[in-house]
């Protein structure tokens, strides 16, 4: 039962109509340790020997995305969208532009900076996203920049 069965609890409570390719595109993502990209999810079910095109992979995703199952950011430095599972948490990222590590920034730096522009806006600010590109440690060291 374990996770198959709550992969189809997750889609029905959606509003999802389940596939067996949908069910096992919600897994890959499940199975992944942040964000994806299309092409990786479908040579992850390709290794996994699922009958899916990359087609489908992308009408999937964005099903996901309009019922709000999977958050979708286009990545600035490479101009490719990747996909997450939306796990309703609050995170932001330092991502490095040279191996694409991305570690998660403990704390909300935007909390009084949000609170004040919905002040001087009239704006009901439901959410933001926070992203920092740059070289990591272990990057800087390999270039020589450390």
């Amino acid at each position: 039962m374990g996770k198959s069965s709550g992969n189809k609890e997750m889609l029905e409570s959606c509003g999802i109509k389940l596939t067996r390719q949908r069910l096992d595109l919600l897994e890959q993502l499940k199975k992944a340790d942040g964000p994806i990209t299309a092409e990786q999810l479908f040579l992850n079910l390709r290794e996994e020997a699922a009958a899916i095109s990359l087609s489908t992979v992308y009408r999937i995703l964005d099903a996901f995305e309009l019922k709000g199952l999977v958050e979708k950011v286009v990545s600035a430095d490479e101009n490719k969208a990747i996909y997450e599972l939306n796990r309703h948490e609050h995170g932001h990222h330092l991502i490095c532009t040279q191996c694409k590590v991305r570690m998660t920034i403990t704390g909300c730096p935007l909390a009084g900076y949000e609170e004040a522009l919905a002040r001087s806006t009239n704006y009901r600010i439901t959410g933001h996203r926070l992203e920092v590109y740059g070289l990591c440690p272990k990057c800087q060291s390999e270039l020589g920049m450390l």
